[in-house]
């Protein structure tokens, strides 16, 4: 059996069946770390239980849903299969339960730290970050669903890239609207949507001139990942 692939190209069912599983889990697994991330920055900021799951939701299907209504996906992702909210809502309790909440002012993101874990991004990277490492393979992982779903979408690759930055980004933004504060994605600060849009234009290059599955998601998540650490490991920050 054949399905039409993109450009008028034939693929294997088999392949093609392969491709939505992998979807699948690079989604979930983008959701899992995202998940965690958020509900971490939630407690140290203060917020209760609530509070941390409503923020460990919307860092994690913030960026995914705001791309699948502009690329007019319905139902949303997250509405179609129950495993991703659930697997959230596991992650923001076992993330209430094992990170106590600040009583403190607000943390901004580049202060917030856990030990354990800036233990070792320092040994690998030099650095203290909150999840540094976490956030960084998240961000790839989304920058890759967002241009990929944009492409077989139709949308043009000279668009496609904005559309994994978004994906990969916008999370964050609802969070700090959450927060109360001016999104760090528009502030000057370390490579965010730099990172993400590097890696989405890897694969939109990959994409582009036909190379063979999966070098264009390596490609992406390495760039992505690379460039978001570089700017940490250095400060390299935007003005």
């Amino acid at each position: 059996m054949k399905a039409l692939g993109r450009k008028g190209h034939f693929m294997d069912t088999g392949i093609s069946e392969f491709l939505l599983v992998f979807q699948t889990v690079v989604q979930w697994i983008a959701i899992i770390l995202s998940a965690s991330s958020g509900v971490y920055d939630a407690r140290r900021n203060g917020l209760d239980y609530f509070g941390a799951l409503v923020i460990a939701v919307i860092v994690a299907v913030g960026g995914g849903t705001l791309r699948d209504i502009l690329l007019g996906r319905y139902p949303l992702f997250w509405l179609q299969d129950p495993i991703y909210l659930i697997s959230i809502l596991i992650v923001g309790v076992i993330g209430i339960i094992l990170v106590p909440i600040s009583k403190g002012s607000l943390i901004t993101e580049n202060t917030v730290h856990n030990d354990l874990f800036n233990a070792v991004v320092s040994l690998m990277f030099g650095t203290s970050g909150s999840f540094a490492l976490i956030d960084a393979i998240s961000l790839g992982m989304w920058a890759y669903l967002g241009t990929f779903y944009a492409l077989t979408s139709g949308i043009p690759p000279l668009i496609a890239p904005v559309m994994g930055v978004i994906t990969a980004s916008f999370g964050g933004v609802l969070r700090d609207v959450f927060f109360v504060k001016i999104p760090e994605l528009f502030r000057p600060g370390q490579f965010y949507a730099l990172a993400s849009f590097a890696g989405a234009a890897a694969y939109t290059v990959c994409w582009t001139f036909m190379i063979p599955y999966p070098t264009g998601f390596l490609a992406c998540i390495i760039i992505t990942f690379l460039v978001r650490m570089i700017s940490v490991r250095y400060n390299i920050t935007s003005f």
